[in-house]
């Protein structure tokens, strides 16, 4: 005869009960009415105004003054903080010794303690333990549990589990823009994800060592920079926004400063529905760092506007980019069918260049013809390797008539 073994089903005098804690929401009064010269005649509005959920010579705005415990709790989202309830109750006669009460986090990638062991002298009959704890959300996409333990009498112990999600509140696209002089422009596309409106208190980027960071999202004319998005930044559900910054490198943290593609992360700060406040830090921003030229040729300074058949000046940059020195001598020359003609003496030898240094120079022109004109015509040749270095189409300026 086979034996069949019985396991032995505990009773626990000790019950434990785990309820997350969510924040009430606005309860809005149901708003039927119609005008008083209608069948009905003023039998609506009248009984509109005895509701006492209606918001008093506002009742047919659906604005409510009272608050309702949701039936249904909302997404705890990534960055938000897991507020939870604990309760622990003696249903039997007898008191219960020794109690021991851990909760932890289990997710994915890890396991983090969020209570205890917290140890309780003794229970008596039909008293109860009240315990909140909390946990700021750090990962998403997996299911994360909150795990319960009580021991009890130093002989028996149970557990209890609650599983909850956590999804993204925020979708975040970013992308670089690389220019000549080692700035990047960087922009970033954030859309609300959420199933509720949103306040974005802050949203801000920290930059990498090296970097100084300018935000372009404040109004120019605006002297305690306030954001072209208003007071009041509320993005909707599903509303999608762009965020403009401007980085460059920093010139006082060292001699030859270094270019590194991790530009910084990504700080937001925001509030949700009754004032739940949430907070995440993305991932470093890396960008492709593009590949330089030996030389750099940018223009540092260039008139708006400038009179035909009158001379101006333009100042440009020259940085050697390579670990040697360069000497360089400046070749300029009228290109064909140019409004533009050269006024300085093309040949001129600047002095020696070292390695990632940089040097300014003055071009002069003048403008023959009126409109929107191309400035072109400038060789850099580098005599000690003997190569030379071309540089059209690299600004534009407006030429007008002078009047007075």
């Amino acid at each position: 005869m086979a034996s069949i073994e019985v396991k032995e089903v505990i009773e626990h005098p000790i019950k434990l009960r785990v309820m997350r804690l969510g924040k009430p929401v606005m309860f809005n009064s149901k708003v039927v009415t119609c005008d008083s010269k209608d069948l009905p005649g003023t039998v609506f509005n009248t009984q509109l105004k005895k509701d006492v959920t209606a918001l008093a010579d506002a009742e047919t705005l659906a604005a409510g003054s009272f608050l309702m415990v949701p039936n249904v709790l909302e997404n705890l989202y990534l960055g938000e903080t897991f507020l939870c309830y604990i309760y622990l109750k003696n249903e039997s006669s007898q008191t219960v010794y020794d109690i021991i009460l851990k909760a932890e986090i289990d997710t994915a990638t890890s396991h983090i303690p969020i209570l205890g062991p917290k140890a309780f002298p003794k229970l008596d009959p039909y008293a109860s333990i009240d315990v909140i704890v909390k946990h700021e959300v750090k990962e998403h996409g997996s299911v994360n549990k909150l795990i319960c333990q009580v021991e009890y009498d130093r002989k028996h112990s149970f557990e209890t589990i609650f599983s909850y999600r956590v999804p993204k509140p925020l979708d975040l696209k970013t992308k670089f823009y690389n220019t000549v002089t080692d700035e990047v422009y960087l922009e970033v596309q954030v859309q609300n994800i959420m199933s509720t409106p949103i306040s974005l208190e802050k949203f801000i980027l920290e930059s990498s060592v090296g970097y100084n960071v300018i935000s372009m999202n404040h109004l120019l004319e605006s002297s305690d920079n306030k954001s072209i998005f208003g007071d009041m930044d509320i993005l909707d559900v599903k509303e999608t926004r762009q965020y403009m910054y401007r980085l460059s490198l920093d010139q006082t943290a060292e001699k030859n400063p270094t270019r590194t593609n991790n530009l910084g992360k990504l700080d937001i700060l925001w509030r949700s529905n009754m004032g739940t406040k949430g907070q995440i830090q993305s991932s470093p921003l890396v960008r492709q760092i593009p590949e330089l030229d030996d030389i750099t040729f940018s223009i540092t300074y260039l008139p708006d506007m400038v009179f035909c058949e009158e001379q101006f000046d333009f100042t440009c940059s020259i940085k050697n980019n390579r670990n040697r020195d360069m000497q360089l001598v400046v070749e300029v020359s009228d290109e064909e069918d140019s409004n533009l003609a050269w006024t300085m003496i093309s040949g001129i030898q600047l002095r020696l260049l070292p390695p990632y240094a940089t040097i300014k120079t003055v071009f002069s022109m003048v403008a023959l013809n009126h409109g929107l004109q191309v400035i072109s015509g400038i060789k850099l040749k580098e005599l000690i390797l003997n190569r030379t270095y071309s540089y059209n189409n690299f600004g534009h300026v407006f030429v007008t008539q002078n009047v007075s």
